[in-house]
């Protein structure tokens, strides 16, 4: 059991998934990368599509706990039937194509193939439990179902995720900053979910204690990323925000983290929540989320106009 993380230690856990963009996968022959380079790519789609399925995997669980123990039932409900349509349609993406997405053609390496068996295989189980919830919102175990696989679920499409980024990224495409900038701005989005689920799970009594401690981690990590992104970590290798746009789109979303940080910090202390102020930690996430996918636009394009090769 994990409790509260002081900043060094939250930088080391924020730090650790950009890490995983190792350069093992990227082959080391230029002429081999600049002729790929030429032709139409469709990398940097299946990297956002493999990093977005992450997120998914949190709010699928987010929304099942809000829909079963009664909070914003009608848009729980909405939420959990697009996050389920979106996860259909990406891992199939991932591994056939899908023209709508720009993923061009199908995935032919191995590795990657088992990934997304791994995920495929994870991610059955908890499509069934979460049709059973959307037809009975009070099907409480199979809302359990959903939050016991949805951790095993996380895990597997980070190391889709991971190798995916690892075999398409374009080593010379920007600078190794700027793709950390992105790489923490993406695992932002999953964060949000993360913290709307382990808040459920406290105030249903689920696993309670387990998820007060994981809800006090991820409070601490999601908080230091948003202020290292915005006001920079220069130990850690971040500028400060880098254009006026991106300086807003992370004043707004610190404005907002203000109200959804004190209402997950009275679970954190053991306190509880009236239902308004549950569906306000359910909600305000799913806006947090919202605003974080802008955010994560704005740095590509910063990232994308300024090493343009």
């Amino acid at each position: 059991m994990l409790g509260p993380i002081h900043k060094g230690a939250a930088l080391a856990i924020l730090l650790s998934t950009a890490t995983t963009l190792v350069a093992d996968d990227f082959t080391p022959d230029a002429t081999l990368i600049d002729v790929q380079y030429d032709i139409e790519s469709d990398g940097a789609d299946r990297i956002r599509v493999a990093g977005q399925l992450r997120t998914l995997t949190q709010q699928v669980a987010a929304a099942s706990c809000a829909l079963s123990s009664d909070i914003s039932t009608e848009e729980a409900h909405k939420v959990l039937t697009h996050a389920t349509e979106q996860f259909d349609q990406y891992i199939f993406a991932l591994r056939d194509g899908d023209d709508a997405l720009h993923i061009l053609h199908p995935e032919t390496r191995r590795r990657t193939l088992e990934d997304i068996a791994h995920v495929y295989e994870e991610w059955s189980t908890v499509h069934g439990a979460v049709d059973a919830i959307l037809v009975d919102g009070h099907d409480i175990e199979s809302a359990h179902v959903i939050d016991d696989h949805n951790m095993p679920l996380l895990e597997l499409t980070t190391v889709l995720a991971a190798d995916i980024a690892g075999q398409y990224a374009h080593p010379f495409e920007i600078t190794a900053a700027d793709a950390m900038m992105i790489e923490i701005a993406g695992r932002q989005r999953m964060l949000t979910q993360k913290m709307a689920k382990d808040a459920c799970e406290v105030w249903t009594g689920y696993h309670a204690e387990e998820a007060r401690a994981d809800l006090a981690q991820t409070v601490t990590v999601f908080e230091t990323s948003l202020k290292a992104l915005r006001f920079g970590m220069p130990e850690a290798g971040l500028q400060e925000a880098p254009t006026d746009k991106i300086r807003d789109d992370l004043d707004h979303l610190l404005a907002r983290w203000d109200t959804i940080k004190a209402n997950e910090q009275i679970l954190i202390d053991g306190g509880e929540l009236t239902t308004d102020q549950k569906t306000a930690v359910f909600h305000d996430l799913e806006v947090e989320l919202a605003e974080l996918d802008h955010l994560l636009d704005d740095y590509k394009e910063y990232a994308e106009r300024t090493h343009k090769r």
